[in-house]
C-alpha cells in the first residue's frame, strides 16, 4: 500500500513537499486553508518572485541559539540555491541571476512560479483540497487523523456570478494519514492563510512555540516630526542601538513614512527590533543622511560653507538633502526659515551637518504581521530532526516558516521553504532516509 501523507498548507514549503514525497510514490494530500494554493508565493519579489539567492548563505538567517543557526546550514548545505534552480529548471522554469545574487524567473512572474508547482502536482496526482480549515490531529500508534471542515462553495443562483455572492456549506471531514506534514506558515500576511493555526496544531502535538514576531517589517518611531517629511526616500547608512550597543549595520534606501522607517536596510534588522522591544529593551536608529560622504564633518569645512554665507540655512542644507530634511533641521535648532547663514554662524550650520550624519529615532513597535513579510519565532528546531521530522511524533514533520528561523531579505527565505520542504517531503516518502538527500 502507498504511504499516505497529507501535507497541512499549500504554500511555497508545503507545495514542494508533495511534489518530493510524490516523486518517491506517496500518496500525497494537500489540505489548504484559502481558496488556492500559493498565494504568498505571489506576493514574493513585488510580484517578481525572488527564488533564492546564489551568495554565500551563512549570516543571512536568524534563529534563538548557535546550535539551532548550525541545524539551518547544514540543511541548506543539502539542498542549496544550486539545487533549488536545478529543481526548478526540471520544472520547466527558467531562472537569471541579478547583480545582488538573487535568482528569479526569466519571466519575472511569480505567477509562473506557482504554475509549474501547481502543473507538477497535478502530473503526480497529489490531490488538493482548498477551504480547508484543519480543527484538529490525533495520532494514533502508527500514522493518525485529521479533522477538519472543508468550506464547500455550491453553484450560484441564477444570474449571480460573484464568489461572495455563492453559498457556501461546511462540512465536517476527516482524512488518514500514515506521515503528516506541518506547512501551514507562520503568521506573517494572514491574507495569504497564514494565520498562526498552525502553532496551535503543534501545541497539540507537544511542542513549545517560541513566541513569534513582525519581521523583514517597518519600524514605528516616536517624535512628532515624520508626517513633515513623509515620502523622503534617500540612501543611507544605518545603525541599530541596542540598549546602547551597537546591534546592526546596514546601507540601502531608506524610506521615511508618516510614522517611521521603511525600506530594505530597516527591514534587514527589523526581527531584531522586534524581539528586542518584546523584551523591553530599547532601540535607537542613528541614520546618516549623509552617506555619500566619507567623513561629512571633514568634507564640509568652514571655508566651504563661507561662500555660501548669503543662503539662508534651509537654502544651504538643501543642497546636500532632501529639502523636507534640511527644513527639519532647522526647525529642530530653532533656525528661522529666512535667516542666512552669516547671522546664525558657521558653527551652528556644521551643528545641523552633524545632526545630519548622526541622526537618532527611537523605535516605538513594528508594524502588525498584516504588514511582514516573514516571522521570527515558532518552533525550535531542537524539536525537529535533521530531517525536520518532530522529536514528539515520529509521524510529523514541520516544515517553512513555522519553524523558528527567518532570514533577510533577498530570497532567503524562499530557500528555507525549498530546502525543508525537499528534505522533509523525501524523508516523509521513504524508509531510507539519507537514500536521496
Amino acid at each position: 500500500m502507498a504511504n499516505k501523507i497529507v501535507v497541512a498548507g499549500g504554500g511555497a514549503s508545503g507545495l514542494t513537499a508533495a511534489i518530493f514525497a510524490a516523486e518517491n510514490g506517496a500518496e500525497v494530500t494537500i489540505l489548504e486553508h484559502k481558496d488556492r494554493v500559493g498565494k504568498k508565493i505571489l506576493m514574493t519579489g513585488n510580484g517578481k518572485c525572488n527564488l533564492t539567492n546564489m551568495n554565500d548563505m551563512h549570516g543571512k538567517y536568524y534563529s534563538s541559539d548557535t546550535q539551532s543557526l548550525n541545524k539551518i546550514y547544514h540543511a541548506l548545505a543539502r539542498f542549496d540555491a544550486e539545487r533549488t534552480r536545478g529543481f526548478f529548471q526540471k520544472l520547466g522554469l527558467y531562472t537569471k541571476e541579478k547583480k545582488d545574487g538573487g535568482v528569479y524567473p526569466v519571466s519575472e512572474q511569480a505567477s509562473i512560479v506557482l504554475d509549474v508547482l501547481r502543473s507538477e502536482c497535478s502530473r503526480l496526482g497529489v490531490q488538493i483540497q482548498t477551504d480547508c480549515e484543519i480543527t484538529s490531529i490525533v495520532p494514533e500508534e502508527i500514522g493518525g487523523t485529521v479533522y477538519f471542515i472543508h468550506s464547500i462553495r455550491e453553484s450560484e443562483p441564477k444570474g449571480q456570478t460573484s464568489k461572495k455572492d455563492s453559498i457556501i456549506k461546511k462540512k465536517k471531514q476527516t482524512i488518514r494519514f500514515d506521515t503528516l506534514i506541518l506547512a501551514t506558515g507562520g503568521k506573517a500576511a494572514p491574507i495569504s492563510g497564514s494565520d498562526g493555526s498552525g502553532y496551535q496544531l503543534a501545541k497539540t502535538l507537544g511542542h513549545h512555540i517560541i513566541e513569534p514576531l513582525p519581521a523583514l517589517v517597518q519600524i514605528k518611531c516616536t517624535g512628532g516630526f515624520f508626517k513633515s517629511i513623509s515620502g523622503v526616500r534617500v540612501q543611507s547608512r544605518l545603525k541599530l542601538y541596542i540598549e546602547d550597543g551597537l546591534s546592526a549595520e546596514e546601507e540601502g534606501e531608506l524610506q521615511i513614512t508618516d510614522y517611521g522607517i521603511s525600506g530594505i536596510p530597516v527591514f534587514q534588522f527589523s526581527r531584531q527590533v522586534s524581539r528586542a522591544l518584546y523584551e523591553r529593551k530599547k532601540c535607537t536608529v542613528c541614520i546618516n543622511f549623509l552617506s555619500y560622504l566619507v567623513q561629512p564633518e571633514k568634507e564640509i569645512t568652514a571655508q566651504m560653507i563661507k561662500p555660501y554665507a548669503h543662503k539662508t540655512v534651509e537654502e544651504f542644507l538643501s543642497g546636500l538633502v532632501h529639502k523636507k530634511l534640511s527644513a527639519l533641521i532647522c526647525r529642530q535648532n530653532g533656525i528661522s526659515s529666512q535667516i542666512t547663514v552669516d547671522k546664525i554662524g558657521i558653527e551652528r550650520v556644521r551643528s545641523c551637518i552633524r545632526q545630519l550624519a548622526d541622526f537618532r529615532v527611537e523605535a516605538a513597535s513594528v508594524n502588525s504581521f498584516e504588514n511582514a513579510q516573514v516571522c521570527c519565532g515558532g518552533i525550535p528546531l531542537w524539536e525537529v530532526d535533521e530531517y525536520f521530522r518532530s522529536t514528539q511524533n515520529s509521524h510529523v514533520y514541520i516544515v517553512g516558516e513555522l519553524l523558528d528561523c527567518d532570514g533577510i531579505c533577498g530570497g532567503y527565505n524562499l530557500q528555507w521553504a525549498w530546502t525543508t520542504g525537499a528534505i522533509a517531503g523525501t524523508a516523509a516518502s521513504t524508509q531510507e532516509k539519507r537514500k536521496r538527500i
